[in-house]
């Protein structure tokens, strides 16, 4: 891609001399190798598709082939909903789905077969994920099951009335798996701690995975020729480990550690909770120097994103250990629209209910000052996409709770914004305004539209990439001017426009450096650090 715009071109290296061996594909969304890896599924994505919120196709090409050599595959009748199409590299069945972030329908066909292929399961409210392994079909899916559950099914019968459960859903939330040649693994997650469970083949319950130390899982995976788990193991002040360990014996060996130049021995990390408005416990990191006093007059970073269900999980603070150096502590809240407790926690925070996000993160705000880690005058909220619409709420609902707010690339006309490059996408967890009933709720909150006449939100620094294309910088630019012109606004508003950069990515190393080297400098300066 060029300057973040996300149109993407696809470079052949061999990777013993470096020469390129093919002509480049560009204008591809996503790339796929085909199981006999002399071929490639390629979703086209031209600039003309984004401007027009066009449908995505895809074909199948013979690698080394110009793309007009390309034979169709699928796409969908609307550019809010995707088609994808993958082998499986133990079994002799393909997969191809169709469906938005949080449903779809799932067709099996002979691997290599151009035909359309065989409905094993479709539905507008659950999704599955499926693999095949020889003549066993597994699959994720939170198909009532809002936590997952794992089921299985034969090749030769892989409709979904022949499913049955494997592993059935719990309290905890069943995170990945994997199937190794003598059991199976799951990742599950209880008050946002990751950890491992075995069970046979047969989905009995043997017992939890001894680990090599004490940490939050972030991943697992499983080579099957070498007969080997791999495993990382995060915490909050240390880079992620990766071990390695037969699935026979689990006895682990470091594989490997990424060694940073970044000294966090004096500062620790906590996982706390709190109660929202409506009496909803949430967790939230806290993450700060040891030692440090409760007084009411810390300088603190609040963040959340809470929406397409993405979590918080303990992970590596290291980024934020200059702040921290200067006595600030990093707060990040695991309010709702995340998967942080499985399913409903995200429909718990998306479309009508969308405002339970706004006021989980109000409830962090207001804990942070009542357990005196901070005041209102020492606390900054910062979010970015959908946790820019976050923040943007909370400066048009909540000013009072913050001295300043960082913004960076938002969607913040929630009228709109489904107008534009492929924000389509978002219309499932969001609702659009051309439908009567969701258009009530939007507008309810969206920030745009709530800039009340004469009311001083806090100061504002409001980031945007010129070639996003995912959030249109319209919502940020219209924001700002806004807010500028609006009688009675005092506190600065600024908008930092990044031409050579799109929804956060397309930087270098130092453009990056420099951008974040700004963002930082005006936290600083608002909290006098």
């Amino acid at each position: 891609q060029i300057s973040g715009n996300e149109i993407n071109t696809v470079y052949f290296i061999d990777t013993r001399t470096g020469k390129q061996i093919y002509a480049p594909l560009e204008n591809i969304s996503s790339f796929d190798w085909t199981k006999d890896q002399q071929h490639a599924y390629i979703t086209v994505r031209s600039q003309a598709d984004v401007d027009k919120q066009q449908p995505l196709k895809t074909y199948i090409l013979k690698v080394g082939d110009p793309i007009d050599k390309a034979t169709f595959i699928g796409t969908t009748t609307d550019a809010k909903n995707s088609f994808n199409i993958y082998d499986n590299r133990y079994s002799d069945v393909s997969f191809s789905t169709e469906g938005d972030f949080y449903s779809n329908t799932v067709k099996i066909r002979a691997t290599g077969s151009l035909k359309d292929g065989k409905l094993i399961y479709s539905s507008k409210k659950y999704k599955a994920d499926l693999q095949a392994i020889d003549n066993v079909i597994y699959i994720k899916t939170n198909d009532n099951a809002p936590n997952s559950k794992l089921m299985v099914a034969d090749k030769l019968h892989p409709e979904y009335i022949y499913w049955k459960t494997l592993v059935p859903e719990v309290k905890t939330v069943l995170e990945d798996y994997v199937v190794t040649k003598s059991n199976i693994i799951i990742q599950d997650k209880m008050d946002v701690q990751s950890r491992l469970t075995i069970y046979d083949l047969k989905g009995k319950k043997i017992g939890p995975v001894p680990l090599p130390e004490t940490g939050s899982i972030g991943s697992i995976s499983y080579d099957r020729e070498l007969d080997s788990v791999y495993i990382s193991v995060s915490t909050f002040t240390s880079t992620p480990k990766t071990y390695v360990a037969s699935p026979s014996n689990f006895k682990w060996r470091l594989y490997y550690k990424r060694n940073l130049p970044v000294d966090m021995s004096d500062m620790e990390g906590e996982i706390k909770f709190y109660t929202s408005k409506d009496g909803t416990r949430v967790p939230a990191f806290v993450i700060h120097k040891k030692g440090i006093k409760m007084d009411g007059t810390n300088p603190v970073l609040l963040t959340a994103y809470g929406g397409f269900q993405v979590g918080i999980k303990p992970e590596y603070y290291g980024f934020f250990a200059p702040f921290i150096a200067h006595g600030g502590i990093i707060v990040e809240a695991g309010i709702r629209g995340g998967d942080e407790y499985g399913e409903k926690w995200h429909l718990d925070g998306m479309l009508a209910k969308k405002q339970n996000s706004f006021d989980d993160f109000y409830a962090c705000a207001e804990w942070l000052v009542k357990e005196k880690y901070t005041t209102p005058g020492r606390l900054v909220a910062i979010g970015g996409s959908n946790g820019g619409l976050l923040v943007g709420a909370a400066a048009t609902q909540r000013p009072e709770l913050f001295k300043a707010i960082v913004c960076e690339v938002p969607l913040l006309d929630m009228l709109r914004y489904h107008k534009f490059l492929i924000a389509r996408y978002w219309i499932p967890e969001y609702g659009s305004a051309d439908d009567k009933e969701q258009f009530s709720w939007l507008l309810r909150y969206s920030p745009y539209q709530n800039i009340r006449v004469g009311v001083n939100v806090p100061p504002m620094l409001v980031t945007a990439g010129a070639n996003d294309f995912r959030v249109d910088p319209m919502n940020a630019k219209k924001f700002v001017a806004a807010l500028q012109n609006n009688p009675g606004q005092v506190s600065p508003v600024i908008l930092h426009m990044d031409y050579d950069s799109g929804h956060g990515s397309g930087q270098s190393t130092q453009q990056s450096i420099d951008n974040w080297t700004f963002v930082f400098e005006y936290i600083m300066n608002q909290l006098k650090m």
